[in-house]
């Protein structure tokens, strides 16, 4: 795939800005991104790829007609050193106190200020940030924001103002990656848009703010599952990280350690982010809570829920030659918890001798995990209950399904579930994301339709092999929260009802 797929730089109508997802990834994200692309024709999009590195893996999904302009944005290019780097013409002290202000409160000022300096513009300075007055220079470079003696100059007072009692190596990897991307992406170029759409916090939330604060353009973010929350869950879990600070016998102690670094980091710059974007969407009110808490202003907020091709899923009919089967859709990777599942299938083994259970999804993204899960497969004898399907045609599977299990530790408004209650198929998942809202209904659901499965605990085996084996065993059960799920998302989770609220939201940002 080609960095442009137009060279012209006439403007955009959308711009898209994504991490870590569409093209390269697939998943509920990207398989969402390529919907609403599709779903909106007659407008121009653009869409901008975070990378980790130079060598992104080979995209999995083929850019739309309306997709008219693509570019990748790596967090950590190779850098080419020059013999001599030439050290740039700012102060130290200035940037470093605007590093701190955007690590530490979130603040789209300092986002701001910091670009200027970057670029070399005096008169955005002292007009839109109230910087002072200086002679125009040249733009700074990525090599000399890293690999000079300034660059070490600005680490080091970040590192006595933030953490001075945590390890410095530890900081100062963690300043490469986080501050680093922080750096790439102000020195990327920006491609002209009417609006900016991210689909996450993060660094793809970062480029959005700076857009809309350089460009003037509106920029909206929209949140499948609270970007914060996972980067949390990801640290918390790191065992890469080293806790050097000991215990405070206080209960105020605020010293941050590096793990905290990393933490706040993530939080700072969705407060960016929120506080750029003109709307802040998500999936379902749950996720609001989370927002708000990370300055999202509450007048800016909307829920747009998504949709599915109803009569796609309906149309399946069950095929009643197949043993008992539970499946799972989605990537094996950590935050899907397959251990949970490969342990309840266990469980339910011991009650149901031929089950079937399927793992429907891609098993490269995470190598290590995914041996983890095999490895587990084997020590409960579950080779020939356990199939790891890989990334299949999941419509071909769905007529053998009886149960859909969801075990993640973290989701948004999973599509899975959606497609599988239009198909009739019953659904177990834990309480996260909109998954109670799915299986339950709403609070205000009228009239009350009833529950189209269960909702169990998260990282719960035997509570969720109980919940399973309730509907796996019981005919009338499993039809009658088949068809209940089934009404609910023909009411609610259409994909014409989603797309037509993103055209008007694209309609009002353009408009602006």
């Amino acid at each position: 795939m080609s960095v442009d797929v137009h060279d012209d730089e006439q403007a955009v109508d959308v711009c898209l800005i994504v991490e870590g997802c569409y093209p390269y990834v697939a998943g509920g994200v990207s398989s969402w991104l390529d919907w609403l692309i599709k779903q909106q024709p007659e407008r121009r999009f653009g869409v901008v790829a975070i990378v980790a590195n130079d060598n992104p893996p080979a995209p999995v999904y083929t850019l739309p007609p309306a997709v008219v302009l693509f570019r990748n944005l790596v967090l950590s290019p190779s850098l080419r050193r020059p013999r001599r780097l030439l050290e740039p013409d700012l102060s130290s002290s200035e940037v470093s106190d605007l590093i701190c202000r955007i690590l530490t409160e979130g603040d789209p000022q300092a986002l701001g200020a910091l670009g200027v300096l970057l670029h070399g513009d005096p008169g955005a300075s002292a007009t839109a940030f109230s910087e002072p007055d200086r002679t125009a220079a040249a733009p700074v470079s990525l090599d000399q924001l890293l690999s000079s003696r300034f660059a070490w100059n600005v680490m080091v007072a970040c590192y006595h103002r933030l953490t001075p009692q945590a390890s410095f190596p530890d900081f100062f990897w963690a300043w490469r990656t986080l501050v680093g991307g922080l750096f790439s992406i102000l020195t990327a170029p920006l491609p002209v848009a009417g609006a900016y759409h991210t689909i996450s916090t993060g660094y793809a939330g970062l480029l959005a703010a700076r857009a809309s604060i350089e460009t003037g353009r509106p920029a909206a973010v929209t949140e499948h599952g609270i970007y914060t929350n996972e980067r949390r869950i990801d640290l918390l879990m790191a065992e890469w990280i080293t806790d050097t600070i000991g215990a405070s016998l206080s209960r105020r102690d605020e010293r941050l350690d590096i793990r905290d670094f990393w933490i706040t980091a993530f939080e700072s710059y969705a407060k960016v982010c929120y506080r750029s974007c003109s709307r802040i969407t998500t999936l379902y009110g749950r996720n609001q809570a989370f927002q708000t808490a990370l300055g999202a202003p509450r007048e800016r907020l909307e829920v747009i829920p998504n949709g599915i091709h109803f009569d796609r899923y309906a149309a399946i009919e069950p095929d009643p030659d197949h043993p008992p089967t539970v499946a799972l859709i989605g990537r094996i990777v950590p935050i899907k918890d397959i251990k949970t599942f490969i342990a309840a299938a266990g469980h339910l083994r011991r009650s149901i001798p031929d089950l079937r259970a399927l793992l429907l999804g891609p098993t490269d993204e995470d190598p290590g995990y995914y041996a983890e899960c095999v490895q587990l497969v084997d020590q409960l004898g579950l080779g020939g209950t356990v199939e790891f399907a890989g990334k299949v045609n999941v419509i071909e599977y769905l007529p053998r399904v009886d149960v859909m299990l969801l075990t993640s530790i973290s989701e948004a408004q999973p599509l899975v579930l959606l497609e599988a209650g239009a198909a009739g198929i019953p659904c177990v998942a834990t309480d996260v994301g909109s998954c109670r809202e799915i299986i339950e209904g709403l609070p205000d659901e009228s009239p009350t339709l009833g529950p189209g499965g269960r909702i169990v605990p998260l990282m719960a085996p035997e509570a969720t092999a109980e919940a399973v084996a309730a509907l796996l065993t019981d005919e009338v059960l499993r039809r009658s929260c088949g068809e209940t799920l089934r009404r609910r998302v023909q009411v609610y989770f259409t994909s014409e009802a989603s797309a037509a609220r993103y055209s008007a939201l694209y309609d009002m940002l353009t408009a602006a």
